[in-house]
This record gives C-alpha cells, sequence and structure tokens, in this order.
C-alpha cells in the first residue's frame, strides 16, 4: 500500500495501537479462532453450492426422472468434479464451529472468565451459539429429502405447541402450514442472508470487545514471557498479535483446512441419494448431535396437555420450547448469577482473572452436572435402541447430573479443605 494511502487512512496507527496487543499463551485460547476458521469455511462453500441450488419445490426433471427442483440441484451438485466435497467440507465445517463455540464456552465457564468486564461477550457468546444451532436448523430442509422434510417437521410441530400464538408463529417461520412450496425459498433465504449477516455483525463486536479488553491468564498458568510494558504492570503472560499471534492463527487454520478436508474426503454426510426425494410417510430419522438432546427430551416426556384461557399447554410445549429457553436463559444469566453469589466487583483486580476448576467447587459441580443432562438427553434419542426403558432413562436424566455434580462438589470441596 502506497505511503499516501496509509497516511489518509491512518492504518499505521491503527496497526501500531494493535499490533503489540498481549495474547494468552494457552492453547485453548486459540479455539475462537478456530470456530471464526469454521465460520469462514462455511461462508466460502455455501456461496459456490449457492450458485448451483435452486429453493424450489417445483418438479423438474433431472436424468429422465422428475424431482423437486431443490433435491435435484443437491443431486447436481454432487456430480461436479468437486461438488460433493465442498459440500461436505461445508457439511463437517458447520460441526467444527458448534463442537469449537461448545467447547470454547465450556473453557470460559470453567475458569470464570465470562466475569466482568467481559460479561458482554459471554451474552454474545450464547446468541451465537443460538444462532449457529438455528443457521445448522434451516440447512437440515435444503435438500429437502426424506431426511430433510422429517427433520423439519419436529421443528414445525414444537413451533406450533406455542400455547396461543403458536399457529402465527409457525406460518411466519415456515411460510405456511408445512411442508408448502413456500418453505424452501424462506429457509434459504434465511440461511444464506439472514442469519450469516447476523452471525457476522455479532462476531465483530465479540472481536472489538476481545481488541479492548485484557486477556485473562495470569504468570501463574504458564511461563513468565511478557509481551509488552502493559502486559508486565498488569502481570499479564502472552505474545504480541503482531508476529508471533498471528503465525499461531495461520497455523490454526492450515490445521482446519486439513482437519476438515480430510473429513470430507473419507466421511460422508447425508447420502441424499439413498434417502431420496420427500414423499408421504418418511421414515423417522435422528438429528444431529446438537439437536439430539432436544430430540432426546421430547422423547421421554411424560403426556401433558392442560387447558389455559383457551389455549393447551402440552409436552411438545415443555420439551420443545421451555426447555431449551430456560436453558439458554441460564446460559445467558451466569455473569450475573456470579456476581449475586459471589460479590465480586469490577473494580478488583483479580476478578479480570482465569480461577483453576478446581477452585471454585460450586461452579465447577454445576457445570460438570449439565455437561452429563445434555449427554443423558442425547442417549434419550436412542433410549430404545440401546434397550432402556422410558422411565429407567427419565431416572437417569434427574439423577444423574444432581449424583455426579453433587460427588463432584464433594471432591473438590474436600481438596480445597485439605
Amino acid at each position: 500500500m502506497s505511503e499516501g494511502s496509509e497516511s489518509r487512512l491512518d492504518l499505521d496507527r491503527l496497526f501500531a495501537r494493535f499490533e503489540k496487543k498481549a495474547f494468552p499463551l494457552h492453547g485453548s485460547f486459540l479455539l475462537g479462532e478456530l470456530a471464526l476458521f469454521a465460520f469462514t469455511g462455511i461462508v466460502a462453500t455455501g456461496i459456490f453450492l449457492g450458485l448451483f441450488y435452486e429453493p424450489s419445490t417445483a418438479t423438474v426433471t433431472f436424468e429422465g426422472e422428475s424431482l423437486p427442483a431443490a433435491y435435484a440441484s443437491v443431486l447436481q451438485i454432487n456430480s461436479l468434479s468437486i461438488g460433493l466435497l465442498v459440500r461436505r467440507i461445508h457439511h463437517w465445517s458447520a460441526h467444527i464451529m458448534l463442537a469449537t463455540i461448545v467447547v470454547h464456552m465450556a473453557r470460559v465457564y470453567f475458569t470464570g472468565a465470562y466475569r466482568k468486564p467481559r460479561d458482554i461477550n459471554w451474552v454474545l457468546g450464547t446468541g451465537l451459539l443460538g444462532l449457529t444451532i438455528l443457521a445448522a436448523f434451516l440447512g437440515y430442509l435444503l435438500p429437502f429429502d426424506e431426511f430433510a422434510v422429517t427433520a423439519t417437521s419436529i421443528g414445525y410441530e414444537i413451533a406450533t405447541s406455542v400455547p396461543w400464538v403458536g399457529e402465527h408463529l409457525a406460518n411466519l417461520l415456515f411460510a405456511g402450514p408445512f411442508p408448502n412450496s413456500h418453505t424452501v425459498p424462506r429457509f434459504f433465504t434465511l440461511h444464506v442472508l439472514i442469519i450469516p449477516v447476523l452471525l457476522a455483525t455479532l462476531i465483530g463486536i465479540h472481536l472489538l470487545i476481545i481488541m479492548k479488553v485484557k486477556h485473562t491468564q495470569d504468570p501463574g498458568v504458564t511461563g513468565r514471557l511478557k509481551s509488552q510494558a502493559n502486559a508486565v504492570k498488569e502481570g499479564l503472560v502472552g505474545i504480541p498479535f503482531w508476529p508471533e499471534q498471528v503465525v499461531l492463527m495461520a497455523g490454526v487454520f492450515f490445521a482446519y483446512a486439513t482437519a476438515v478436508t480430510l473429513l470430507a474426503a473419507f466421511v460422508p454426510v447425508h447420502p441424499v441419494e439413498l434417502y431420496g426425494p420427500s414423499v408421504p410417510g418418511t421414515p423417522q430419522v435422528k438429528p444431529d448431535w446438537y439437536l439430539l438432546w432436544i430430540y432426546g427430551i421430547l422423547r421421554v416426556m411424560p403426556p401433558l396437555d392442560i387447558g389455559v384461557f383457551g389455549a393447551a399447554i402440552n409436552a411438545r410445549f415443555i420439551a420443545g420450547v421451555v426447555v431449551p429457553g430456560a436453558i439458554g436463559g441460564m446460559l445467558a444469566s451466569v455473569p450475573i448469577v456470579d456476581t449475586i453469589v459471589t460479590g465480586d466487583s469490577v473494580k478488583d483486580p483479580n476478578v479480570s482473572r482465569i480461577q483453576h476448576p478446581f477452585d471454585r467447587p460450586g461452579r465447577t459441580a454445576i457445570g460438570v452436572g449439565a455437561l452429563v443432562f445434555f449427554v443423558l438427553a442425547g442417549m434419550a434419542g436412542y433410549y430404545t435402541e440401546i434397550g432402556l426403558g422410558t422411565n429407567t432413562m427419565r431416572g437417569l436424566m434427574i439423577a444423574g447430573p444432581i449424583l455426579v455434580g453433587g460427588i463432584t462438589f464433594g471432591a473438590l470441596k474436600r481438596r480445597l479443605n485439605t
């Protein structure tokens, strides 16, 4: 770039401000970068797929067979020289992004890195997780095969179960009673335009806040390499953004690119050719892991039908809306609850430092219990296949998190007292 351009845009001043920002040394702090790279992979492959995909259920002729246009366009993508590979990279990048966000938030939670002044970023991260899951759900329908319609119909039934406004809510999202010819175009617009714009906006704000606040790693965690005078004053450990952190980020990117390409080359995704186009009476299928826990709760929820002011509160509403909504609300409110319980003040210099999970028995026990609940809820999606009874599965989902959380709390409490 020319000297005049740098002077006009004042880029040298911007670069000088951020090039020496201290970044933490521990590898777990690179999870955010991995999620970001997976998002860029999703966008890049999505642009390629969008060039060939036709968001329509109108009947077309493909290789002498009458098929829905959306389904036929996916078959066409698979027939391209690199089409199937790109489609698989798109699929596995979404899984990597979701898994990385989950692990990243777990790291933040167990180390207390969500506390002020990073509480806003925790709430943004919760929103990013929710939007990413929504984007993945919307993408289910686009191939318009048997799997897609069956999985999406579960979401439609959950939407219609909302008391008083369920039918209107479902018609708004699904463009009328599902399935219909308008749902695929609406989901396509949400999946490729609206949700990605919202995700990019939240990611941008998330990164700006990260650049603004200091990181949480202190000298007691790993070594004593200091990157700048401010880091030394604050007792932080880290490396400067340029060039060390950039080199590490490049390594993470190439590791992601290698891993996702190998996955795409050797691990198949949903075989649309085997499922076939959507027809009446499609078989029951299981959702992917990030929605399996909701499906499991739906399967074991006891029958319920309570009339309230002309509306019905049923098991589908409780399992598909109330429970996930409550979990999302509790997740977003973690910084507020932590402040109330611990009484930590943002003015306390130690509040911005990470804490070892073993030093916070209560928080760690709750987190471990929550993880056990999600694992058991996912198992509930297959409880008949693994030979468990309904009541047994319900009992495990209730007692398992309490038991494991209690044992974790007792063990850590005893460790602190010795």
